[in-house]
């Protein structure tokens, strides 16, 4: 068995979780964000509210694998102190502890939800927008630290997924303005 471990491709396993990690908190933050648009509504929202929770589901699982895969890998591992504790990896300790910080924080962001019936809405919500500096993290930690970012092709996914976000975000912001703006309350004068 041990044997078997020893000889997994463990350093490609690593990129490859790590990358898909990305991806799919990427595809459930931009349904999350899309979800939250007023024109979606009844079983489709409810659809959608599924396959974001999968796909963060999914990301955070891969993240652990990713994390997990660094403590027996031969080509460069890391001890449990530099996983579990942010900022104390002997190679590339900013960036790496941006990775360890992403995944704590992809743990809060999965509990809370979890007691989101349990939790004050506000609490919830604040918690939950927690997801946009978790995910900046990850992309940074990817992009700086990833061995595949110099690939064009991983460059240009890693931009082009933050532009979306950014897009789907600003689109947000400014539907949800427009809606504020149409159901002014009545101001009554005597």
């Amino acid at each position: 068995m041990i044997q078997w471990l020893v000889d997994l491709p463990t350093w490609s396993l690593i990129r490859i979780f790590g990358i898909l990690s990305y991806l799919s908190l990427f595809v459930g933050m931009a349904i999350g964000i899309s979800n939250s648009f007023p024109y979606w509504k009844g079983l489709k929202k409810a659809q959608m509210l599924r396959w974001h929770t999968y796909a963060n589901y999914t990301g955070t699982s891969l993240a652990l694998a990713h994390t997990i895969l660094l403590i027996i890998d031969a080509y460069m591992p890391f001890e449990w102190k530099e996983i579990l504790i942010p900022f104390t990896a002997k190679q590339s300790t900013g960036l790496n502890g941006m990775g360890t910080i992403a995944a704590y924080g992809l743990l809060l962001l999965i509990l809370t939800t979890d007691l989101r019936n349990k939790l004050r809405r506000k609490l919830w919500l604040a918690f939950h927008m927690l997801s946009y500096p978790i995910f900046l993290l990850a992309l940074l930690h990817g992009l700086f630290i990833g061995t595949d970012s110099s690939n064009v092709w991983i460059k240009t996914m890693y931009i082009s997924t933050f532009l979306l976000l950014v897009g789907l975000t600003a689109a947000r912001v400014f539907i949800g303005s427009r809606k504020r703006q149409v159901v002014k309350p009545k101001v009554y004068q005597a």
